[in-house]
């Protein structure tokens, strides 16, 4: 009989914890999503471009996932993560956008140039797009917490100046 309880008890503790594990995470939008989204709803758009074997990039996705500053204020703006490797066609802003190869099993998407205004490129690669698809912020490389919870910041500041 008591055993029985023990394990009413970890099946009760175990689904705690796996909701408390995945009400942290946070699934970014996808970039086929963004028309429909700032058709709803505009807001300013911060794009992290990566790739499948940047491993600064998933160290970079892995802090994000873990700063609560950047999960409080998820709402204020839609998070996009861009495999700029991508090989898919992509309609954005009312035009399709493509895979451009560069050599054998290399190559860049058309949008990434358009993200990062044509700079040098390295990943990650930062992009804080306003409601207008206006460039506001281009940052080559990780951002640590720090510069994360500013860059934020600033979403949050300029959606309450709008707003007034």
């Amino acid at each position: 009989m008591e055993a029985r309880y023990v394990i009413q008890f970890l099946l009760i503790m175990i689904g705690i914890c796996a909701g408390l594990n995945s009400s942290a995470q946070f699934n970014p939008h996808k970039i086929e999503q963004v028309d429909s989204l700032m058709a709803q709803k505009p807001k300013p758009l911060l794009i992290l471009l990566s790739t499948d074997w940047c491993q600064y990039c998933d160290l970079q996705k892995n802090q994000l996932q873990k700063n609560e500053y950047f999960h409080n204020h998820k709402d204020e703006f839609y998070f996009i993560e861009f495999d700029a490797e991508r090989k898919d066609p992509i309609d954005f802003m009312g035009k399709t956008y493509h895979f451009r190869p560069k050599g054998i099993n290399t190559g860049i998407h058309e949008l990434v140039t358009i993200f990062t205004g044509n700079q040098s490129l390295s990943y990650p690669f930062w992009i804080l797009l306003d409601e207008n698809f206006k460039p506001v912020f281009r940052h080559n490389g990780i951002l640590n917490n720090k510069q994360i919870n500013e860059l934020i910041l600033t979403i949050s500041k300029s959606l309450t100046k709008n707003s007034s």
